[in-house]
C-alpha cells in the first residue's frame, strides 16, 4: 500500500502510490489518543493516515506528575500515550503517514524540542495542523497563534502545513446553518501570504460549512500556491452527502482529503471524478499538441 524507501518526509501521493492521485482514496483514523486507538488504527490494513491531538496534561499509570505532550483532545488532560511514544511507535510501523493537531500555543511550544528530534527520521507523510484563525459560526478565538506557521515550517520544512479555522457548529451548538465568510477566508489567505509560505498548504474546512459555498473553496485554493482541503467532519454534524459530492468533484479529487465520518463517507457518490496527475496532463497535453498539428496541415 505504501511507499516505505522515502528518504525523507514525502507526500502522501508518493507514500501511497496507489491512489494514483486521488486524495480521496486516502482513509483516515481519526482522535487517535490512546493507545489502544493506535494498536487498532496501526493494525487495520484501510487506515492510511493517522489524525491525532496534542495537549499539555499528565501520562496516565506513572509516577510524574508534571505536564508533557500527551495525545487527547479537550476538555482531556490524561492519556495513557505521549506524544515520544505516538512518534515512537508509529515510526516502528512504518506504513502510515500522520497529522498532529495542536490544541495550544502552549502545547506546540512544548513539543517543538521533540518534534526537531524525530525530523529526520520521520520518512512519511506529515501534516502539522492549528486552528489558528477564527470561524464560523461566530467561533471563539483560537488558542493556537499565527506564529504556528513561521516555527512549523522552522522544525520541519517538509511537512505539510494544515491551518484552519476554530468553528462553532453540530450538534454541541445545535447549529446546523453556517459558511465560510469571505473576510474569514481571504484573512487566511492574506496570512499565508505575509508568512511567506513555502511548503504544501492544506486548509482543513468543515463539511457542513463548505458546501455552502463551492466557488469560495475553489478561489480559496486559487490564491494561495500548492493549496489542497482537508474536508473535516464530526460525528452528528449536518452534512448534505451531494451537497459533499459537488463540492469535491469541483475541487477535484486531487486537491481534496476526506477525513470524515464512514457514514458520511459510505454516502458521497464521486464517480465521474478524475484526478490530472503529471502523466495525464503530459498525454493531454501532448494529444491537444497533435490535434492542432493536424488541422494546421
Amino acid at each position: 500500500m505504501c511507499k516505505t524507501n522515502c528518504t525523507r518526509i514525502c507526500s502522501p501521493s508518493d507514500f501511497f502510490p496507489n491512489v494514483k492521485g486521488n486524495l480521496t482514496k486516502i482513509v483516515w483514523a481519526h482522535a487517535v489518543n490512546s493507545q489502544a486507538k493506535l494498536e487498532k488504527a496501526l493494525s487495520s490494513g484501510d487506515v492510511m493516515m493517522l489524525e491525532a491531538d496534542v495537549v499539555m496534561g499528565k501520562l496516565n499509570n506513572t509516577n510524574n506528575t508534571s505536564e508533557i505532550p500527551i495525545m487527547a483532545h479537550p476538555p482531556n488532560t490524561e492519556s495513557d500515550l505521549s506524544l515520544e511514544e505516538f512518534l515512537n511507535i508509529t515510526n516502528t510501523n512504518g506504513s502510515k503517514g500522520i497529522k498532529l493537531d495542536f490544541k495550544t500555543n502552549d502545547a506546540f511550544n512544548n513539543s517543538k524540542s521533540i518534534l526537531k528530534k524525530w525530523q529526520p527520521i520521520l520518512k512519511r507523510p506529515v501534516f502539522l495542523n492549528a486552528d489558528i484563525l477564527s470561524g464560523p459560526v461566530n467561533a471563539t478565538l483560537p488558542l493556537v497563534g499565527k506564529e504556528f506557521i513561521k516555527e512549523a515550517n522552522d522544525i520541519i520544512p517538509d511537512a505539510i502545513l494544515s491551518i484552519g479555522w476554530t468553528t462553532r457548529y453540530g450538534k454541541e451548538f445545535n447549529i446546523t446553518k453556517g459558511r465560510y465568510s469571505a473576510e474569514q477566508l481571504k484573512k487566511m489567505v492574506d496570512t499565508v501570504a505575509e508568512s511567506r509560505v513555502t511548503q504544501p498548504v492544506t486548509y482543513p474546512v468543515r463539511a457542513g460549512l463548505a458546501v455552502n459555498d463551492i466557488d469560495a473553496m475553489k478561489a480559496l485554493l486559487k490564491n494561495t500556491k500548492n493549496a489542497t482541503l482537508t474536508i473535516w467532519s464530526a460525528e452528528g454534524d449536518s452534512v448534505d452527502p451531494a451537497k459533499l459530492s459537488k463540492l469535491i468533484k469541483e475541487v477535484d479529487i486531487d486537491k481534496v482529503y476526506v477525513d470524515v465520518p464512514n457514514d458520511l463517507r459510505s454516502k458521497l457518490n464521486l464517480s465521474g471524478a478524475s484526478a490530472m496527475t503529471p502523466a495525464v496532463m503530459m498525454t493531454l497535453g501532448a494529444s491537444m499538441a497533435l490535434l492542432v498539428l493536424s488541422r494546421m496541415l
